[in-house]
């Protein structure tokens, strides 16, 4: 079960410090963190990436990385997270809205494709269904290996929910393709 652990800001109003209560879990920012790994790496890598958008590899590189995330250290990388025009392009830039889509997720909503898939539907080929049981050999993996210890953590859920939407990106094509056949 998810623990809410209060997150205090500080923000500087009329010259002084003014303290103020943000109500976002750490599962939360690790989700958010998770879905721009996924979204990043299914753009075609955050170098590629940097090259179209405002904001560096390194800087894209520590709004994905958990793995020096403390949540008490609040100068460290725990609460970088992508901005909303960054993850606008990251989600283009990867054909569908990962991280957009757990933003809304956080917020308890579904979102839904306003209009027909705008890539062609085509003959589905040994090769996507080759890439279907990969990612979900990928997911298997990833959950024998979080398991492994006895404990699943928020860097072993990561690493899952990156290989989840991988494999939903792919069934996801399929659905699109099955039309033709």
């Amino acid at each position: 079960m998810e623990s809410f652990r209060s997150r205090f800001s500080l923000t500087m109003s009329q010259g002084a410090f003014v303290r103020s209560l943000r109500s976002i879990l750490d599962e939360d920012i690790l989700s958010l963190k998770g879905a721009t790994d996924a979204c990043l790496k299914l753009g075609g890598g955050v170098t590629s990436f940097a090259q179209l958008t405002r904001v560096s590899v390194s800087v894209l590189s520590r709004y994905a990385d958990c793995r020096n995330c403390d949540p008490d250290d609040r100068e460290g990388n725990f609460e970088r997270l992508i901005p909303v025009d960054v993850a606008v392009e990251a989600d283009r830039r990867a054909g569908k809205p990962l991280i957009t889509e757990e933003m809304a997720r956080q917020l308890g909503y579904r979102l839904e494709p306003a209009l027909a898939s705008a890539v062609p539907a085509r003959r589905i080929t040994d090769g996507d269904i080759l890439d279907m049981m990969q990612e979900a050999a990928d997911v298997v993996r990833e959950l024998r290996a979080a398991r492994a210890d006895g404990r699943i953590d928020s860097a072993d859920r990561k690493r899952v929910r990156t290989e989840i939407r991988e494999l939903q990106r792919e069934l996801e094509e399929i659905l699109v393709n099955l039309a033709e056949g």
